[in-house]
């Protein structure tokens, strides 16, 4: 049976632009910033024409799925504002899992995806940019597969419905994620990233497990250990040395390198 799911309206700290269709809402997001906006503006597309991922990967984009940016200033440098796709991802994870089925597990896959039963119902695209220093922007944009999933992708994927949950809408989706990156970013903002990293790895995927981390210039396998300052990924080496990944790609070690989507 699914879990019970309390209703939830966008919080008074943020506001909401609404739109049939963009190209991308982190490009809004960025052109709201060039032009004066504000922090808390939350950026929300029925449709995407050139939805993006991490490493300039097309992002399928159809209507029916949640396609979300967070225009934030968190007055922070940009090392220690990497650690927001944490406190994106946790929130995710706060709102998909009392909607699931209690047969459905719920992870957070490094560094910014979260996975019903091993596969991704979510990512989340992080960038930062200073366009009259020394205002420092931060956007969050976040995807989740609500209604449909991509069949060709560098990581097996699925959606709220192919995991059994019916009756919900983008739209419900996203007040519930407001109230829990509300909360989680209010908490990440007075006591910093430790506690959001202990709740991040309590539902870390192969925490404690071999996996193969993709670069762009090469492959490292190791054993994933934990988490560093910032949210880089610590990595045991075969041969005793402790490896800081701060961005890639993580996998399974027996997981194919498929095509990107």
């Amino acid at each position: 049976m699914p879990r019970r799911a309390p209703r939830y309206s966008l919080s008074h700290e943020y506001h909401l632009l609404a739109f049939d269709e963009l190209d991308s809402t982190n490009e809004e997001a960025r052109r709201l910033a060039r032009s004066g906006g504000s922090h808390g503006a939350v950026i929300w597309a029925k449709r995407q024409t050139a939805g993006r991922g991490r490493m300039e990967r097309e992002w399928e984009s159809r209507e029916g799925n949640l396609f979300v940016s967070l225009l934030l200033q968190p007055g922070c440098d940009f090392a220690t504002a990497g650690q927001l796709s944490f406190v994106a991802a946790l929130a995710v994870r706060d709102t998909l899992l009392p909607l699931l089925p209690d047969t459905c597990t719920i992870q957070c896959k490094w560094p910014n995806d979260v996975l019903i039963d091993g596969r991704k119902v979510c990512g989340i695209l992080l960038e930062s940019f200073a366009p009259a220093p020394p205002n420092r922007w931060v956007i969050i944009g976040v995807g989740v597969n609500v209604d449909s999933f991509p069949l060709e992708a560098m990581f097996p994927a699925t959606s709220l419905k192919d995991s059994g949950v019916d009756l919900i809408s983008a739209k419900i989706v996203l007040a519930r994620f407001m109230h829990h990156f509300s909360e989680r970013y209010g908490a990440w903002v007075e006591k910093g990233f430790d506690g959001i990293a202990r709740q991040w790895l309590k539902s870390a995927w192969m925490l404690k497990r071999k996996v193969r981390v993709l670069l762009p210039q090469e492959e490292l396998a190791g054993t994933f250990t934990g988490l560093e300052a910032g949210g880089s990924l610590a990595l045991a080496m075969a041969d005793g040395r402790r490896l800081v990944v701060p961005a890639g790609d993580m996998v399974s070690l027996r997981a194919e390198n498929k095509k990107a989507g």
